[in-house]
């Protein structure tokens, strides 16, 4: 079996149980048409794969941190498990605080809005954090310099990007509720669920074979 094949089987095999169960489950007669149906799923795909994808460009620093550590600026590793520490942990504190804006800002301008800002913006700073560890991986310009203040640099693009993350959730809810039936939020809730841990996957599988097969420097580009 080719080894690419064994990395995505796991999720072929999720997503045909998926499949499966959700056309044995129960259908709730609630009036919907053929049309609202199609376009409900227009909806929630796009911005559900969006939604995953930003998963990816969350999680890429953890899944960088062993190739940063096997690699020696002045005999000692770029990036240290303190310092992923402290990078992490910046990332996360605004991660956290920005709900508080980013939700009142998503009821102010939309759903569809806010996930547009979310995933630019956090493309526009993983687009940085990649092109910081092209130049520190290759000798470019400026690679000691940015070297010797990696982590107050990743520190800082990971907060940036960690603030545009926080519109993705906020935005699928926005966006997909009034699309859902009371009786079908549950079903609603399955899905953002499945979105979730197909993010991890990419994330994760798809992190490490990037960063195993190219240079450190693609997992965020």
């Amino acid at each position: 079996m080719p080894v690419w094949f064994e990395k995505f089987l796991p999720i072929l095999i999720l997503l045909t149980v998926v499949g499966i169960v959700i056309a044995r489950l129960p259908k709730l007669d609630i009036g919907h048409s053929d049309a609202f149906r199609k376009r409900r799923v227009f909806n929630w795909l796009p911005l559900g794969l969006t939604y995953a994808f930003l998963y990816m460009g969350r999680y890429n620093v953890t899944v960088s941190k062993r190739a940063f550590g096997d690699i020696l600026h002045d005999g000692a590793p770029l990036m240290t498990n303190q310092d992923f520490a402290t990078i992490f942990f910046w990332g996360t504190l605004i991660y956290g605080c920005s709900f508080l804006i980013n939700g009142p800002l998503t009821d102010r301008f939309g759903g569809k809005l806010a996930i547009l800002i979310g995933a630019a913006g956090s493309a526009a700073m993983n687009g940085l954090m990649g092109l910081v560890t092209w130049s520190v991986t290759t000798g470019g310009a400026g690679a000691d310099v940015l070297a010797g203040n990696l982590t107050a640099i990743f520190s800082l693009l990971y907060a940036l990007n960690m603030y545009f993350q926080s519109f993705g959730a906020v935005a699928i809810v926005k966006v997909n509720a009034p699309w859902f039936h009371l009786n079908e939020r549950g079903v609603f809730g399955a899905i953002f669920g499945i979105l979730i841990s197909l993010g991890i996957y990419f994330a994760f599988d798809w992190g490490y074979m990037i960063v195993d097969h190219l240079d450190l420097a693609y997992v965020f580009l």
